[in-house]
């Protein structure tokens, strides 16, 4: 059944029209391989209404067991041990089947049961494989419906990462699946604003996974952190706590506590009410992502054009030199990091060693003012307490100081990076024609890269450190409770409770240094990234446009007068998708459905 009908079944013609058209130009400017993905996958999916629904996720975040979940069976392999290493397509068929499909353009039936030799990081067969596209009989798969399960946004194997990342602009919508027993981490933020956020924030619905680890008030606090700091990222965020190991138990009880059944209606609603409006828009905003591609292009190449060849090869060099200048200025900000983040757990260190020493002369005096028995009940709790108040504070503290110099750090690469930006325009960009190569790994949230980082680290690891001191005044507590007379149990007290208050700093030491510690080892990475792909983002265009020069000669004239042209007919494509996005969102909501921002 068709989800567009009405006036929206016109407008999806003309779009089918308009995207053919940006294919054939693709195709006279020599860009091939973007006019195939256009003839063969782009259109035929806009065409065929196919609806596809992406999961994302950090690797071993439990996404296998996730799809799993919505589609009521243990389809894909998951556990402690498995870990997806292809791009799973789930789609909708009367009994179980699957499809290899392989990296010579072969494909391959496989057997349904022995998926983990095809789809894991393990699996024996797993390096020639494109993708497995999988067909089951699951509600959720009807009407066209493909459910994709990817391996993860931060895989450590840069081909399958990227293969995650191409996904994402083809996604109609996107379940981004967030562990519930280590909320939002700063890695996840990244991610919003580097590859999600500036093309497809509302495409994003969130899952809070593995609730079934935390406790009723930790879920309650997990989930107002996220709601309060995904709020800073995307307008009205929707959030699903779940558990998708309860949702497989084979016990109903247990199922209906898995807090899947609230997401499901929403699918449900979302894909009956929203699905042929956002197929539609999907298809408009990614052709006009596509002409702003092909309008870059043609502006460097008729700059490219416009200059004799022995001066554009000298401006290619000096574009060059300036490249290479701000890598190897960029790389320089490894060492302030390094001092930096030296400096501020150097001074935890101290903060801590003052705290203790102030802890454990204070302590007799308080034993001596409580009697015994409130020293047996309440030692343990003001212990704890007292941990806990100056481990919270210092995280503030350190978290304040590590924004700091993120701010500072990513101000500099900013600026380093809009200088090489600065001397491509010049150099390259015709006045008519802006350069605007994005390079998406600058794309950080100053405040959301720091806290992201810290405040939940720190929020869980507080929490911990309470139970930890639990096992650590054991011991102690049980000779108190032991002693009959008021005088032994105070000075059992002040005689082991040191001991706790030296083991709990051996604890505490450290796990902030390890929270500084990768802290600065993601700021540097952010700097590395940027750099890297600034340079080879530029490097492209370069090459590019030599190319292009030195196969015309000198005989450039009739050239120009084509990409005149060419950036004519481009602009009359941009202007038709426009008018259509327009008429898309004036137009009445009969036939589709308006979209819904309701948070759960």
């Amino acid at each position: 059944m068709s989800a567009i009908s009405g006036e929206h079944l016109e407008i999806k013609r003309s779009l089918i029209g308009a995207l053919e058209d940006t294919s054939k130009l693709a195709a006279d400017l020599g860009m091939e391989t973007l006019a195939r993905e256009l003839d063969k996958s782009r259109i035929p999916k806009l065409d065929e209404e196919r609806f596809a629904l992406v999961v994302l996720g950090e690797f071993n975040h439990g996404k296998s067991t996730f799809v799993n979940a919505l589609c009521g069976a243990a389809i894909l392999p998951a556990g402690i041990t498995p870990t997806t290493a292809t791009i799973n397509h789930l789609v909708y068929s009367d009994k179980p089947t699957a499809t290899a499909y392989l990296n010579d353009d072969k494909t391959k039936k496989v057997d349904p049961k022995a998926l983990g030799d095809w789809v894991t990081i393990e699996g024996k067969e797993v390096s020639h494989v494109k993708y497995v596209e999988i067909g089951w009989p699951a509600e959720i798969l009807k009407d066209k419906v493909t459910l994709v399960d990817t391996p993860g946004v931060n895989d450590i194997n840069e081909q399958r990462a990227e293969i995650t990342y191409s996904y994402i602009p083809r996604a109609d919508a996107v379940l981004l699946l967030l562990d519930g027993a280590q909320v939002l981490k700063q890695s996840e933020r990244a991610f919003l604003e580097q590859r999600i956020l500036k093309r497809s924030k509302d495409k994003l619905i969130f899952v809070l996974g593995k609730i079934d680890l935390l406790s009723p008030e930790e879920r309650e606090q997990a989930l107002a952190y996220c709601r309060e700091n995904l709020a800073k990222i995307v307008d009205e965020p929707v959030i699903f706590p779940l558990s998708a190991k309860r949702a497989l138990d084979k016990d109903p009880k247990v199922q209906e506590t898995s807090g899947l059944a609230p997401l499901r209606q929403y699918l449900g609603k979302y894909l009956a009410d929203e699905r042929g409006r956002v197929l539609l828009d999907n298809a408009v905003g990614d052709g006009l992502r596509t002409c702003g591609y092909l309008k870059q292009n043609l502006g460097i190449k008729k700059r490219s054009l416009g200059l004799a060849l022995e001066e554009l090869e000298e401006r290619i060099a000096r574009v060059r030199t300036q490249l290479d200048g701000t890598r190897a200025h960029l790389k320089a900000h490894h060492g302030k990091i390094r001092a930096s983040a030296s400096a501020i757990s150097a001074g935890m260190r101290l903060d801590l060693e003052e705290f203790v020493d102030e802890l454990k002369a204070r302590l007799p005096e308080e034993i001596d003012k409580a009697n015994a028995e409130d020293v047996k009940k309440y030692l343990q709790s003001f212990v704890q307490d007292t941990w806990k108040d100056w481990a919270e504070a210092e995280g503030e503290k350190i978290a304040a100081l590590l924004e700091k110099l993120a701010e500072e750090i990513i101000q500099v690469t900013n600026e380093n990076v809009a200088e090489a930006m600065a001397i491509l325009s010049r150099e390259l960009g015709p006045a008519d024609t802006r350069i605007d190569l994005e390079v998406d790994s600058l794309k950080y949230d100053v405040g959301v890269f720091a806290l992201g980082a810290l405040g939940t680290g720190i929020f869980l690891f507080v929490n911990t450190l309470v139970g930890g001191l639990l096992t650590l005044a054991a011991p102690i507590l049980a000779v108190l409770v032991k002693e009959r007379v008021s005088g032994a149990v105070k000075a059992q007290a002040k005689k082991g409770v040191p001991e706790v208050i030296d083991k709990a700093a051996l604890t505490v030491g450290p796990k902030f240094d390890q929270i500084i510690e990768d802290f600065q080892g993601r700021l540097a990475d952010f700097v590395t990234a940027a750099g890297d792909t600034l340079h080879r983002g530029i490097s492209e265009v370069l090459d590019r446009a030599l190319a292009e020069r030195r196969a015309q000669g000198v005989d450039v004239e009739v050239r120009v007068t084509e990409v005149d042209q060419q950036l004519s007919r481009l602009t009359g494509i941009e202007t038709r998708l426009e008018a259509l996005r327009e008429k898309l969102w004036g137009s009445s909501t009969d036939s589709t459905g308006s979209p819904t921002k309701s948070a759960t």
